[in-house]
């Protein structure tokens, strides 16, 4: 029996995947505040729930989800892969562990002057700067698919 053997089909390069490829070595660095648990990590379609506080080279917060640093206290909910975020985190939350709290040092083209950034910047937000995001990854699992059916 004879089998006809098609070459596979690649997967389609997404949005994302291009926009990574532009990073430059050096324009995200990581240091982990906090080591968390586990050995798995976030990947594209799980939904992950995390703290962010943005900070200048200077320490000034400039952003923060945390209420002691002026946020209302609410996590951020997303889903890698789907939601609308800034590369240097698309690129270093899956390197995150549960419970783990990191420091992400980005150059701007990893946070809100990336060219075409799909997120835009608060108002009065130093975007052209260097900046550091502390990420704390308080969960994550695989993304429930949401119906929009609605019984009559």
């Amino acid at each position: 029996m004879e089998q006809n053997h098609l070459p596979k089909k690649k997967k389609s390069e997404t949005e994302d995947d291009k926009r990574r490829k532009k990073i430059v070595a050096g324009s995200l660095l990581k240091a982990v505040v906090r080591p968390g648990g586990g050995e798995s990590s976030p990947k594209d379609g799980d939904q992950i729930i995390y703290h962010c506080t943005v900070r200048t080279v200077d320490g000034v917060v400039v952003e923060s989800t945390r209420s002691e640093c002026g946020g209302r206290g609410l996590p951020v909910r997303d889903v890698l892969g789907k939601s609308k975020m800034i590369l240097g985190l698309l690129e270093g939350i899956p390197t995150m562990h549960k419970g783990e709290i990191a420091m992400f040092k980005m150059k701007p083209e990893m946070h809100y002057a990336e060219k075409d950034c799909p997120v835009s910047a608060p108002a009065n937000f130093p975007k052209d700067d260097e900046l550091h995001f502390e990420i704390e990854l308080l969960d994550f699992a695989k993304a429930k698919a949401r119906s929009h059916y609605k019984p009559t």
